[in-house]
């Protein structure tokens, strides 16, 4: 447990020069909410066990004093946990994935080959997401992108 913990946050990821970054994770629950529906809370990741839904902030900053163009954030899924179909959203920011961490293409286009035959891929096939931001970053602005995933 204390491993994957200390795995939770050291992930690796990527970006520009000048652009810092920070990923945080937090324990997702889902809360009932006053109007009866349910709602997903992000938490404080104190205790993740299997089975668990854990969500990754990754915030990003322009530390430099120019904006900065084709800002891109690569982030690996992390070991022992599966992707969460359609959980990764960043605003302003195409999204990509990979099933190998160094080709990536929309979703909808990853294929694997298993057994000899290709199909499309799925949550467990997802290794690493990448955002690219769609216009330049300021100086001194900021946003975040975020994704899910289950610990196995």
């Amino acid at each position: 447990m204390r491993l994957l913990t200390t795995l939770l946050f050291l992930l690796p990821f990527s970006a520009f020069a000048g652009v810092s970054l920070e990923s945080q994770p937090y324990r997702v629950v889902v809360t009932p909410q006053e109007d009866g529906s349910m709602a997903e809370e992000w938490k404080e990741a104190d205790r993740i066990a299997p089975g668990d839904k854990v969500g990754y902030r990754i915030t990003y900053v322009n530390t430099g004093e120019e904006p900065v163009s084709g800002v891109t954030i690569n982030n690996p899924v992390p070991d022992n946990t599966v992707f969460i179909m359609n959980s990764a959203n960043g605003t302003g920011a195409t999204i990509t994935y990979s099933v190998d961490g160094s080709q990536f293409a929309p979703l909808g286009e990853l294929k694997v080959l298993e057994g000899g035959e290709v199909r499309p891929a799925g949550a467990a096939d997802i290794k690493s997401i990448r955002w690219v931001l769609n216009d330049a970053l300021a100086a001194d602005a900021s946003g975040n992108v975020e994704f899910q995933v289950r610990v196995k």
